[in-house]
């Protein structure tokens, strides 16, 4: 037992179990967030306003739900497998379902009920979604207190999720334009994918252990749960987060419309997604180096100002294919370093809210990270659906000289006016440092070893 909380070192099977279930959930995000508003315009036949809207509305109720579902869940009875593993794979189950029904439904709906579906599904996949998300990010913390494991556990989900941005962003479009209509490539890719989330999530709970209990097996309250979210690192973290990932979600969303008017060819997203994997994997290589010499907080930032400033350069010539390439590897080795890093941060702030209020909430710290990846992804399809109303947005015809500069804008100075500000917010507000998480950590580890 001993082993099993002070240096909980994981076996290899188990991390690729870890790997396999966090593959598994990232096909649900991006798809939404890059091909869901102009499936909803192009193919479906709605409204652009209508759907920004949509997203807006839909995601302020989820708002609400998501620390709700991350106090329920961590409050809901361990099973035989753990306190998580139960209710990834129930939400796995679910959220695979719903996801179907968000394409599907307003596609196969009547005219007059479509957009009626597409809000009935879009408020269900932010609920059932959730109890899939929370409970996969919960797993990290519980899974080891060893720093050194938990860099590793946080590169691998890192990775996975580049893994699965990388090969939905070159078969998704290339899946579209395969076939004879758009609507068929869709529906195909989206069948093709919820098998996937399904399988790989539920194979990869099944192998994965929860080694880390709770110092005192005591349930907190919903006050104790609104105090645990508006702690310094916490609240920094998840705002933080929240701004660049905004940004992030703005670029990818109108990224399909970029290339589809602005470059003239959807496929050249596959073009780009391939580039971008190599900054991505450059990534994975340096940053337990990085880590090692500076701090997960200084690699953060200059990930998150590697970001911002590769994708502005594109202003230089926005058409040039040779350019974007060489943005999109610098834009992909930023972003790739706040991936692997953001999970390890998270996992920090749960031991951090343990030592200062003496409650393991890993639901509840988790729920803001949902709420983060949810909220931005409302926003990201929101905001450059409005700009496409906006400017003038004609589906499948050729678009203005202002159109076509509204997709810039969303595309390119839009995400890296808010990477620019995550970054700085989170250098010079968040104050939780490696030297201290050690000494909590050492603290936490000393109380368990006490209570066994």
């Amino acid at each position: 037992m001993k082993n099993m909380v002070m240096d909980g070192k994981i076996r290899a099977k188990e991390k690729a179990s870890f790997f396999l279930a966090n593959l598994g959930n990232i096909p649900v995000m991006t798809l939404i967030s890059s091909f869901l508003l102009i499936f909803y315009t192009d193919v479906v036949g709605l409204n652009a306003v209508a759907v920004g809207t949509l997203f807006l509305i839909t995601k302020i109720l989820d708002g609400v739900n998501d620390p709700i579902m991350g106090f329920l869940i961590d409050r809901l009875p361990r099973t035989k497998l753990g306190r998580f593993r139960t209710y990834l794979i129930i939400g796995a189950i679910i959220g695979s379902l719903n996801f179907l029904l968000l394409w599907m439904g307003p596609a196969f709906a009547p005219a007059s009920l479509k957009l009626i579906v597409a809000y009935i599904s879009y408020i269900l996949i932010g609920i059932t979604f959730d109890l899939m998300d929370i409970s996969l990010n919960s797993l990290l913390p519980a899974m080891t207190s060893n720093t050194e494991e938990r860099n590793i556990l946080s590169t691998l989900k890192g990775a996975a999720y580049m893994v699965g941005m990388i090969v939905v962003s070159i078969g998704a479009p290339l899946a579209i334009e395969g076939f004879a209509t758009k609507l068929n490539g869709y529906l195909v890719l989206i069948i093709v994918v919820t098998i996937i989330i399904a399988t790989f999530s539920i194979v990869g709970a099944l192998g994965i252990k929860e080694r880390i209990k709770p110092i005192e097996e005591k349930k907190y309250s919903f006050k104790n749960l609104l105090s645990f979210l508006i702690v310094g690192p916490v609240m920094i973290t998840f705002i933080s987060q929240l701004i660049f990932t905004t940004g992030q979600a703005i670029g990818v969303t109108s990224a399909t419309y970029f290339a589809s008017y602005v470059l003239g060819d959807l496929a050249i997203l596959s073009i780009t997604a391939g580039v971008s994997a190599g900054g991505m994997i450059l990534a994975i290589l340096l940053i337990p180096k990085l880590v090692r010499l500076t701090s997960k907080k200084i690699m953060y930032c200059v990930g998150l100002f590697i970001y911002a400033t590769s994708t502005l350069l594109r202003l230089i010539s926005v058409a040039n294919l040779t350019l974007l390439c060489v943005c999109q590897v610098l834009a992909g080795f930023g972003a790739g370093m706040v991936m692997i890093l953001m999970y390890g941060i998270q996992a920090d702030n749960i031991d951090y809210v343990e030592y200062q209020k003496g409650y393991r909430a890993e639901g509840a710290i988790s729920s803001l990270q949902a709420f983060a990846t949810k909220a931005a992804n409302a926003l990201g399809s929101a905001i450059p659906a409005y700009i496409l109303a906006w400017t003038g947005y004609v589906a499948n015809a050729v678009q203005t000289k202002t159109t076509l500069d509204g997709i810039v804008v969303s595309t390119i100075i839009l995400p890296s006016i808010l990477g620019i500000a995550g970054g700085v917010l989170f250098l010079f507000c968040y104050k939780l440092n490696d030297r201290k998480m050690r000494e909590i950590t050492a603290t936490l580890d000393a109380k368990r070893e006490r209570t066994l």
